[in-house]
């Protein structure tokens, strides 16, 4: 089906709300049809789209038959296409006489003064406009006419609507902005308005917010930022970010792999930074805090700030920056054992993730300087002592105050070694020595050593070297700095020499000056002790704050013993007490200094008992720890029966760091049931010391760690700070993601996100989980399949990057980016994701609260699968906005960033993005030439990805003019820009934003384009030519600088070129103006050129009228150079250079229209140079004013002029010399942002300033304002400059801006009209058909009429002729009109026997060889009788015999040619003697009545006789005109023939055949009944008549054969031996006939015998099935066509049996010949019907009977296929293609992909070919035909 046919179908559907093949009532049909009507274009009006039109509506028979019984309808459509017509014919005369020829054209003002069209208002006529301007119904119109159409609704919308003046500025409008810029940003003050042009060489960081953009620092490129955070102000600005990588310098501060930056530029080098390189940074923004996550292992600060710290300070992977105190916070778990990669905010907690499962919290990294040694306590000797007052104690160095004063220094002898000894009192393991030097009188120590004291072995020791900050190792000769500084010596751990020493040796061995000395002295051990004798506990120097301290309760006892160094303290008592509450009481409580809260092991020093022999007395002792607040450890039973001294463990515990208030407390008393020697009166317990020594907190993290971020918190008494998940990842597990989000239950609540590479077939999960309610699920019960890096949480989605194709069960194919959906628990690809791995995932917050940035190393984003998107080219950044599912706009970014970073959206001015990498260029906005300026004064990028405009071929890109065409005031602005560029689609120069994509608009536009402007629907573009000549033709073509296009038509206009200088040089025309002159058909063109068309002299400016087409000049004009400018301001300004001789040079000049002529103006004169810009002054009270800007012609500084309509006044106007200004807009206030205007409510006026107030001068282009900032756009007002964007090009220079201009109404204009060529052919068409079918309703009309009388007249006429026979009103003979004089009641037909058989049968001549009985019986009184008995005598006597040697044949007077001699001969009809207009007789043509009986069937169908013409039809005929005879009449008479054949056939073969049964022995039973006597007089003529016909079969004078025809309407020759095959026939109408009642009756027959009228009684399957009878014989249809001719139902049996016996003994036929016709066709009578068996090949080929039910054909197998659909009407063919069938009929459905028109397949028979075509989908059903639906079909 054509495309065409289809797209008018839908439409008419639509429109109605109707199927679109069910037909409607007349009138709509017409209303319908026109509406197409007017859709259709010029180039449409083909043939094919005629006859498309035609047929846009298919009607079904019933339709058709309610519209014959409706004559009101007919009425109803002749009023309105009379209505019709009176609205059409004033279109069609609204012009001039050649309204046709050149087309309709209807001439109007557009403007607000023009009259409404009355035309346009007559509703009848906008009632033709299938399409309003707006485009609603676009989506039904074919996409060539959508191109090309323009609708009469446009042609008449353009008369009426009202448009308002050129210039009114509406404030709500759009203000576009173009130039030759790449990115866009506000612009921002601590930049100095600069571009953002960067060095590629050095990493940069800068911070984007949606509109502006701020570098904030550049760092060297051996590092690189992968990671930042920031801290804001209240208002949402930053205070302070920080970056982190592998940074070594910031802006030539060294640093350590992370830094800090606020927003006036301060660098914070974070105490030096860390170790190694740095992974994540989060930003606490509650404490302050800066969370630093990498692969390092300490802070630097830590490493070079004190040996004491170094190894406290390693962070392993953590760290954490206090901002305020810019100082490192010692995390409280010492650092992890592998890195971190990332951080979030989860809860009150911070969550750490990486590749770790250990904490580092263990002895050896606990700071060295919190536990000192009681020196006091000590015994200390000095060795060579110096001999001056007051420096010759060395316990002078134990906790002095005093610099190198009497009794608070020691000094050597001079110019001798020595040393001092230190004593423990205890045993000890100390792990620093500080020192002090002594700096007296240059004394000091140089080099020194430290030796235990029981063996005098040298004890390994570390230091910082001074210079390199490195951990140096030394025994002999250890450096002391000679300064007053602190300095610390770390005893080597695992120095055997070291644990448990009694005191150390410290030797000096070298000095300065004249002798060496210390000032102080101090030593700590590692782990916290508390003594039992409390002097030995803490420093009386008041180091700390917080002490050891031990409490005795009851009588402890020290106790000394000589082989055990050291006091300790002992409790004893009698064993009768043990149980006495004083013993209870004597507890010693022992508090030690925890430096910081943590897990410990306790430790408990037990003497040995034999040191005192006291082992019988030993019992245990009953301790109790108290670690915190909330937590007190059960008592423990210790042992004391060691007989060695021993150091036991007796708990671990959690302990919170000691402070003032609080510390950990240890009570030991005696345990009363302890274990004791039974013999020994009284027990003891012992103890010297506890130690607290520092363990591992966790060893199966898994990569996750809880921390909360006040490390200060109290929450620490009661238990640590840091945490475990309850429930871990796998051993092995690298955590690489971490974020939170809302979960999906009953009650949304917050969980934990995590992602990296994890998991297995036992934990459910793979490489990402949620962690909630203390335990770890799977997502989606899978997981992706393949790594994350990357997570981020936004609404309600969980957004994820990394390494990976797709979920886990392989379900989902998800391509390195994907989206979970936590409502729906379902995965999501995004599009089709990228083709490489995406290492970072945020919230790009500054773009709004729903975008998604996605960054990493990809180079494609996959179009969504299935999709015909094409994939989009990416640089390693996308941005997904989640609102709308598709890819976005980006920040102008100038290469791949190494660092994204946004924190979740907060409002909607405070957001900011950090960007950092190798950048050459960054802007906030990617916007390559074009931006919008919004409502609420932000900046909008058109940019969408792979859809902006992009560089040309030669690199180029810089759009210089913008316009939002709209032809008038109620059609939708489109923005239309021109330049130097191309789009995605290949188009240059300029293009169309349409769907968001840049589009073609314009072909051929190879040059710059420089100016754009319309008039009404025409464009007009103007720029540099760029002429070519073509090789192939030697002729010009190209862009010569001028295109007007038709935005209708989508087609250009074609205008006389214009001309250079040298007027014949197209390639030097440039146009850089076009200016439309309001309320007329003139466009002003200004520019280089001198000439238009070759010949007409327009020098530089010229008028084009758009109506004609046709250039004109202006008046003669002193220019003497090409116009720069023009605009309209009362008159026509133009910039240009005008001399005049020796003149002064003027560069502006009015010119009146009214008058032609050129006039000075008023102080322009005093230009300092070339006027370069116009612009309106746009705002009240300003007709006729204007700005002026120039350059001036000494120095090129650009000035400010206005024009105030009497004069030119000069500004002060102060911007830089190199600044270059391409154009000036005047805006009002409020669409300016506050933040760049300040927040005044009105500006104030001086009498020197010429803008008004509420207004400000928009200047663009690119210019160096005062105070060294440089803009794309600035603003002017109050003498005074504000800067607005800065831009930036590609190359990374600075861009600029070419034109700001307002989304404003289009200017008036006077254009006429013109009515295309294929609209005015429509209309005709519209009207032609109208009249048309005026023509065919009063032809049907008049046809219907017709047919019914000559129907009745006719069926009169045959009764009265039969009637007048069978009374035998002639004697016998012929006439020449027997028919005619049987009307005038003047028959002389014999209806005898005898007058039938007189004729004889003479060899060669032929005669009547038949003989039946047609007389009626004395008395006769009924006419039907008569005509019973010439029926019969007709159907014997109407047959001639023709004999050729041999062979004969019959020959009768068939359906198709019958003689003309008398009314029983056959004689063939000449075809000369047929009508040709009609295919029928002429009337004088006789018509034998044995024809009209033998073609019943046809003779109840039409009064006319139908000749069969067809083989004398042809190309050259005389009947080849002759059309198909009219369809619809042949269903009013098709129900009355197969009615009457259905009643008559059967009555009429039995009678006949019962009565020539006997006589003859024809081998047919009689039914006994029949022989009743008491049948009347006419029944037994009847039976008579039809009993003569059979006898004459029977005998061999047959009744003529009808000429049979196979399924190629090919003649079927007969085997003149075979009966079978004489009497039998496949069809008896031609299949290939053009009389459609033939064809419908071959159609039939192929399907099996007439069914009778119904109804019909459901069948054992419940369907009301017609019964479809057997096929019957010749012999059968002899019979029917006698009773067809006028044979009663009341018929008498007995006396037909005998007159039909006696006719049957006449005939000299042998009953032989019947007795074998009669076996062959199996003829046999039971119970009164008669039935008759076939074989199958015999059976009519559509159809198979059993037991009186009709069944279909079998299903071919190469049809099962294929869907079965019953026919519900007849539906004829009418063109090549389409299928045809009958109502009833089977349809095997083969394609139903169009919803009106579907393809299929009817089977006529196994014996016939198969039929394929369309037809309309509402003619079938699924179900089959019910019993009514006969009625229809009969």
């Amino acid at each position: 089906m054509s495309k065409d046919r289809r797209v008018h179908a839908e439409h008419w559907a639509r429109s109605h709300n109707a199927q679109p093949c069910c037909k409607p009532s007349i009138g709509t049909q017409i209303n319908a049809q026109l509406q197409e009507t007017s859709n259709v274009t010029e180039s449409e009006t083909s043939p094919r789209t005629k006859a498309s039109i035609k047929r846009a509506v298919v009607t079904s028979p019933s339709s058709l038959q309610a519209s014959k019984t409706r004559p009101r309808t007919w009425i109803r459509a002749v009023a309105i296409l009379g209505l019709l017509l009176i609205a059409v014919l004033p279109v069609m005369g609204a012009d001039s006489s050649d309204a046709v020829a050149a087309s309709l054209s209807v001439a109007s003002t557009t403007g607000p003064d023009s009259k409404p069209n009355s035309l346009a208002d007559d509703p009848e006529l906008r009632a033709l406009s299938a399409d309003e301007s707006d485009g609603d119904d676009q989506d039904s119109i074919d996409d060539d006419a959508k191109e090309s159409s323009s609708s009469l609704s446009d042609e008449l919308d353009s008369i009426d609507e009202p448009q308002p003046e050129e210039g009114e500025s509406d404030d709500e409008g759009g203000i576009g902005i173009v130039g030759g810029f790449s990115g866009v940003s506000s612009f921002n003050p601590n930049n100095k308005g600069a571009s953002l042009s960067l060095d590629k060489d050095m990493t940069s960081v800068v911070a984007l917010s949606r509109e502006s953009g701020m570098l904030l620092g550049s760092f060297t490129a051996e590092g690189q930022v992968t990671t930042g955070c920031s801290f804001y102000n209240s208002d949402g600005s930053i205070l302070q970010s920080f970056f982190g990588g592998t940074l070594i310098s910031l802006n030539s501060t060294q640093v350590g792999y992370v830094a800090g930056v606020d927003a006036n530029g301060q660098i914070d080098d974070m105490a030096m930074g860390v170790n190694g390189p740095v992974n994540a940074l989060f930003c606490h923004q509650d404490t302050k805090q800066v969370f630093v996550g990498g692969s390092f292992t300490s802070t630097i600060s830590g490493l070079t700030t004190s040996i004491a710290t170094r190894r406290s300070a390693s962070t392993g992977g953590i760290a954490i920056y206090n901002v305020t105190s810019k100082a490192w916070r010692q995390v409280p778990f010492h650092g992890l054992d592998g890195p971190v990669y990332d951080f979030t905010g989860f809860g009150d907690a911070v969550y750490a993730v990486g590749d770790f499962s250990t904490t580092f919290d263990n002895a050896t990294y606990v700071p060295l300087n919190t536990q000192p040694l009681n020196l006091t306590a000590c015994n200390i000797v000095g060795g060579n002592n110096a001999e001056i007052f007051g420096f010759t104690d060395p316990r002078s160095t134990i906790c002095t105050n005093g610099r190198d004063t009497p009794n608070f220094t020691w000094l050597l002898r001079d110019l001798l070694d020595g040393y001092m000894t230190i004593n423990f009192p205890f045993k000890a393991t100390p792990s620093l020595l500080r020192l002090m030097n002594t700096m007296y009188e240059g004394r000091g120590t140089s080099t020194f050593r430290v030796m235990a004291v029981e063996n005098n072995q040298v004890l390994a020791m570390t230091y910082l070297d001074p210079e390199t900050k490195e951990e140096a190792f030394c025994t002999q000769g250890c450096p002391l700095q000679h300064n007053t500084d602190w300095q610390e010596f770390r005893f080597v751990d695992g120095d055997e020499m070291l644990a448990n020493i009694t005191g150390i040796m410290i030797k000096i061995d070298e000095y300065y000056g004249m002798g060496g000395g210390l000032n102080k002295v101090e030593l700590y051990q590692r782990d916290p002790h508390v003594y039992a004798i409390d002097i030995y506990n803490g420093s009386p120097c008041g180091y700390s704050r917080v002490r050891p301290t031990t409490n005795l309760f009851g009588d402890w006892a020290e106790t000394t013993a000589a082989s055990y160094h050291g006091t300790y303290r002992t409790l004893t008592v009698d064993v009768a007490d043990i149980k006495s509450p004083n013993v209870k009481g004597s507890v010693i409580q022992m508090s030690p200094y925890i430096p910081e809260a943590g897990f410990y092991k306790v430790f408990m020093k037990i003497p040995g008992c034999q040191n005192t022999n006291t082992c019988q007395r030993r019992s245990a002792a009953l301790v109790t720890l108290t670690t915190n607040q909330n937590n007190t450890i059960p008592s423990i039973a210790v042992n004391q029966h060691n007989v060695l001294d021993e150091e036991t463990e007796i708990a671990r515990v959690y302990a919170p760091a000691s402070t003032t208030e609080y510390s950990a407390t240890v009570t030991i008393g005696l345990y009363s049931d302890g274990d004791f020697d039974p013999q020994t009166t009284k027990v003891e317990v012992v103890v010297d010391y506890l130690r607290f020594e520092r363990i591992t907190s966790f060893d199966k993290l898994g990569g996750v760690i809880r921390l909360d971020p006040d490390l200060d918190s109290d929450k620490q008494l009661a238990s640590a700070i840091y945490d475990s998940l309850k429930d871990v990842l796998p051993e092995d597990s690298v955590v690489h993601a971490v974020t939170s989000g809302l979960s999906n239950s009953t009650e949304p609540e917050q969980v934990l996100f995590l992602g990296g590479k994890f998991g297995g077939e036992d934990q459910g999960y793979y490489n990402i989980a949620q962690y909630s309610d203390r335990r770890l699920t799977p997502l989606n019960a899978t997981g992706l399949y393949g790594t994350v890096h990357s997570l981020t949480f936004m609404d309600t989605s969980l957004y994820v990057g990394g390494e990976f194709n797709g979920t886990a069960d392989l379900k989902t194919a998800l391509n390195n980016m994907a989206q979970y959906n936590t409502t729906d628990e379902t995965w999501y690809p995004l599009n089709g994701g990228a083709d490489g791995p995406v290492t970072s995932v945020v919230p790009y917050s500054p773009f709004g609260p729903h975008v998604v940035a996605f960054a990493g190393s990809f180079s494609t984003l996959y179009a969504a699968a299935g999709s015909e998107d094409q994939n989009l080219t990416s640089s390693g950044l996308a941005m997904w906005d989640a609102s709308a599912a598709q890819w976005t706009s980006l920040p102008y970014i100038k290469a791949t960033p190494t660092l994204l970073f946004a924190d979740p959206w907060k409002s909607q001015d405070h957001n900011v993005a950090l960007i950092a990498g190798s950048l050459s260029a960054v802007a906030a906005l990617e916007a390559n030439g074009t931006v919008l300026l919004t409502s609420d004064g932000g900046i909008k990028s058109l940019n969408m990805p792979d859809a902006g405009l992009q560089p040309d071929s030669e690199g180029r890109l810089v759009v210089n003019s913008g316009l939002w065409y709209a032809k008038d005031n109620t059609t939708t602005p489109v923005l239309v820009v021109g330049g130097q560029f191309q789009t995605q689609d290949g188009t240059t120069n300029l293009a169309q934003l349409q769907d968001g994509k840049w589009q073609n608009l314009v072909d051929g536009i190879d040059g710059e384009v420089l100016s754009i402007n319309n008039a009404a629907n025409l464009l007009f573009v103007g720029g540099v030519s760029n002429i070519s000549i073509d090789p192939k033709n030697n002729k010009p073509s190209g862009f010569g600088g001028l295109v007007v296009y038709n935005m209708d038509k989508k087609d250009t206009v074609g205008v006389q070129n214009l001309q250079g200088p040298d007027g014949s040089d197209r390639s030097s025309v440039r146009i850089n103006k076009i200016a439309v002159r309001a309320d007329t058909s003139m466009v002003v063109v200004g520019g280089n050129f001198t000439t238009a068309g070759g010949l007409l002299s327009c020098p530089y400016v010229c008028t084009l009228d758009i109506n004609e087409s046709q250039w004109s000049p202006l008046a003669t004009s002193t220019l003497v150079d090409q116009v720069t400018d023009m605009i309209f301001a009362d008159k026509l300004v133009v910039a240009g250079t005008f001399k005049n001789g020796t003149g002064p040079t003027s560069y502006l000049m009015t010119y009146d229209f009214d008058i032609n002529f050129w006039s000075n103006i008023t102080g322009a004169e005093n230009l300092p140079g070339p006027v370069t810009t116009l612009t309106y002054a746009d705002h009240e009270e300003s007709a006729g004013m204007y700005y002026v800007i120039g350059t001036s012609e000494s120095d090129g500084t650009p000035y400010l002029a206005k024009f105030d309509g009497a004069s030119i006044i000069l500004a002060d106007f102060t911007v830089g010399s190199q600044s270059k200004i391409h154009s000036m807009l005047v805006v009002p206030r409020s669409r300016i942002p506050s933040s760049v205007l300040g927040t005044q409510s009105s500006m104030s006026r001086r009498s020197e300033m010429p803008i008004p107030a509420g207004y400000v001068l928009a200047v663009s282009g690119d210019l160096y304002l005062p105070g060294g900032s440089r803009a794309s756009s600035a603003f002017f007002y109050d003498n005074q400059w504000a800067a607005f964007l800065s831009t930036i090009q590609s190359n990374g220079e600075s861009g600029f801006v070419n034109s700001v201009f307002f989304e404003i109404p289009p200017t008036n204009v006077y254009q006429r009209h013109r009515l295309s060529v294929a609209l005015v052919i429509l209309v005709a068409i519209a009207i032609a058909l109208g009249i048309t079918f005026l023509i065919v309703f009063v032809g049907l009309v008049y046809i219907y009429l017709r047919n019914r009388r000559e129907a009745a007249a006719t069926a009169s006429a045959a009764s009265a002729a039969l009637a007048a026979t069978a009374g035998g009103m002639g004697a016998a003979g012929t006439t020449k009109n027997p028919l005619t004089t049987t009307l005038l009641g003047a028959g002389t037909i014999s209806g005898t026997a005898a007058a039938a058989t007189s004729v004889g049968a003479r060899s060669g001549a032929g005669g009547a060889v038949g003989a039946g009985s047609g007389t009626a019986p004395a008395g006769m009184t009924d006419y039907r009788t008569g005509i019973a008995a010439a029926a019969g005598s007709a159907m014997a006597a109407g047959t001639k015999r023709y004999t050729q040697g041999d062979q004969y044949r019959n020959v009768a007077g068939s359906r198709d040619t019958w003689g003309d001699d008398n009314a029983f001969a056959g004689e063939p009809v000449s075809y000369e003697s047929i009508v040709p207009e009609s295919g029928r007789l002429n009337s004088g043509s006789p018509a034998g009545l044995a024809g009209l009986a033998m073609a019943g069937r046809q003779a109840a169908v039409s009064s006319d006789t139908y000749v069969h013409y067809d083989d004398k039809k042809g190309a050259d005929s005389k009947y080849a005109h002759i059309d198909n005879a009219n369809e619809s009449l042949d269903s009013i008479f098709e129900s009355a023939a197969a009615e009457a054949e259905a009643e008559e056939k059967n009555l009429a073969r039995e009678r006949a055949i019962s009565a020539s049964s006997k006589d003859a022995d024809l081998g047919i039973n009689s039914d006994p009944n029949a022989m009743s006597m008491g049948m009347n007089d006419a029944s037994a003529a009847m039976a008579a008549g039809a009993v003569g016909a059979a006898a004459a079969a029977s005998h061999g004078r047959h009744m003529p054969t009808p000429q049979h025809y196979d399924s190629d309407a090919n003649l079927v020759a007969f085997d003149s031996g075979s009966e079978s095959n004489r009497y039998s026939r496949t069809s008896m109408y031609r299949p290939d006939s053009t009389n459609p009642f033939e064809q419908r009756m071959a159609m039939r027959e192929s399907q099996g015998a007439f069914p009778p009228a119904g109804p019909f009684a459901d069948t054992d399957d419940g369907v009301g099935h017609v019964p479809m009878p057997s096929a019957y014989l010749m012999d059968s249809e002899h019979s029917t066509a006698a009773a067809l001719a006028g044979a009663s139902p009341a018929i008498g049996i007995s006396s037909g049996v005998a007159v039909g016996a006696a006719a049957g003994a006449a005939g000299k036929s042998s009953a032989k010949n019947l007795r074998r016709r009669s076996e062959t066709t199996s003829t046999r009578h039971t119970d009164g019907d008669l039935s008759v068996s076939q074989s199958p090949s015999s059976r009519p080929s559509g159809e198979s009977s059993v037991n009186g039910s009709t069944t279909h054909l079998p299903i071919r197998d190469s049809l099962k296929q294929y869907p079965v659909f019953y026919a519900k009407f007849t539906f004829s063919s009418r063109e090549t293609g389409e299928l045809g069938f009958r109502a009833g009929e089977r349809v095997f459905v083969i394609d139903q992909s169009d919803e009106i028109w579907w393809m299929g397949i009817v089977d006529h028979g196994s014996d016939q070919p198969l039929e394929q075509g369309v037809f309309p989908a509402t003619y079938v059903s699924s179900e089959p035909p019910k019993s009514t639906d006969w009625s229809e079909l009969m």
